[in-house]
């Protein structure tokens, strides 16, 4: 992939104005053919070493004065809609991938034009809402596998080898020595439980996720998917792996302590395991025993341009500057995340990292996390899907049945009318 051509400020400045007539929602651009001389940039403190390095650079290339503040970022996107209309809020800002939908039907976010090449089909569909593209992604996300190098020399492939370290004594739960710690994942949390319901032929919503009046989340793959994860709950876990609010923090103690050999979640966790000091790799997720791949969401984040902004111009530069091969580099090295960008994440891949190779050879594999607002009336329904199928509350047939009841009566009202 060749990397972004530099243009000189009249060509670029002409070129960003033409793409961006018609290129808002209602709220149309005033920026004329020249650059803007301000723009405000709103990015999460976590990125502030790395804005540090790029804001002068962007500056001194257009001409433009960066005001940079800091703030969450899903604190800043939920306080678009009273921030924009008032002109306190950005002309620029990084939204998760599976806010960028909601936000754009609410009218926040401007259509933006992503520079060619950068992207591959899962990265172009992840920012792009009723066929129209509103961020430029910047990191990719995905569950992963992480292994205890002190206990397995190499990580599992499929779900066959996790079952057979889970019937080892040595694996036992020090308090109840019936039940297996060897493997743990979080699969009350829809997002980690999706992978396998995808991996059986069960889905979220049809016609590739969008379209929200129709679901698959209670067919027969679905329900085979449910069957095979209520087998985890209801043979090797503990108890205490079925209750939403405390299973995560065991499933990372119980590995931080040496006493799990190998976990399902996502590269935000990899700091945690860091400071641990245990001796870790890290993999793509195994294969299920249908021998199909655990498809998880495609996650990241995006940067977006306010539809309130007066400074579209400016903010579509900030894009393609923001996303190139250097900058993507640069994002990579300081916050250890992975570039979205391809050729970056191919360098990347290069230096050797695992975490790095792991989540991009993951991340083609995954579907693209949904975007649709719908999107929101899935998680809690899914969840108590699987806490009813693992209590045995319910059958997974029954536990689907109802999640999906659930969900489109819910979007029934919310959305339909």
């Amino acid at each position: 992939m060749s990397t972004w051509k530099k243009l000189g400020m009249g060509v670029l400045a002409t070129g960003l104005a033409l793409t961006l007539v018609g290129c808002g929602n209602s709220k149309s651009s005033s920026s004329s053919s020249k650059m803007d001389k301000t723009l405000k940039v709103s990015a999460d403190p976590s990125y502030k070493s790395y804005m540090k390095s790029v804001i002068p650079k962007f500056e001194k290339k257009y001409n433009v004065k960066v005001k940079v503040s800091y703030k969450a970022m899903l604190d800043e996107d939920d306080a678009l809609k009273l921030d924009g209309p008032s002109g306190k809020g950005p002309d620029v800002l990084m939204a998760p991938y599976d806010r960028v939908g909601q936000m754009a039907s609410q009218g926040q976010l401007s259509t933006v034009k992503l520079a060619s090449g950068r992207y591959n089909a899962t990265g172009k569909k992840s920012v792009t809402y009723k066929n129209k593209v509103y961020a430029a992604p910047v990191t990719i996300e995905s569950d992963v596998l992480y292994y205890n190098k002190k206990l397995i020399k190499t990580a599992p492939k499929n779900f066959k080898e996790l079952e057979k370290l889970a019937s080892d004594k040595k694996y036992a739960y020090a308090n109840d020595k019936t039940k297996s710690v060897a493997f743990l994942t979080q699969w009350t949390n829809f997002y980690n439980a999706f992978g396998v319901i995808k991996g059986y032929g069960g889905y979220v919503f049809a016609d590739g996720n969008t379209n929200a009046k129709k679901m698959g989340l209670n067919n027969s793959g679905a329900v085979e998917g449910l069957t095979y994860m209520t087998k985890w709950f209801t043979k090797y876990w503990p108890s205490g792996m079925q209750n939403v609010t405390s299973n995560e923090n065991f499933v990372t103690s119980q590995f931080t302590s040496n006493k799990t050999a190998a976990v399902i979640d996502g590269p935000w966790m990899a700091a945690t395991y860091k400071k641990s000091n245990i001796d870790y790799g890290v993999a793509v997720l195994p294969k299920l025993n249908n021998g199909k791949d655990y498809q998880a969401f495609a996650g990241g984040k995006a940067w977006a341009i306010s539809n309130y902004s007066k400074h579209k111009t400016a903010a579509q530069a900030w894009l393609d500057f923001i996303s190139n091969k250097t900058n993507q580099n640069k994002l990579y090295k300081s916050a250890s995340e992975i570039p979205a960008n391809t050729a970056a994440r191919k360098e990347a891949v290069s230096t050797g990292d695992d975490m790095a190779t792991a989540v991009s050879k993951q991340y083609d594999k995954d579907v693209p996390l949904i975007n649709l607002p719908q999107m929101s009336e899935v998680w809690t329904p899914a969840q108590t899907m699987v806490t009813n199928a693992a209590s045995g509350k319910m059958t997974p047939k029954q536990a689907a049945n109802k999640a999906q009841k659930t969900i489109l009566t819910n979007i029934s009202q919310k959305y339909d009318k």
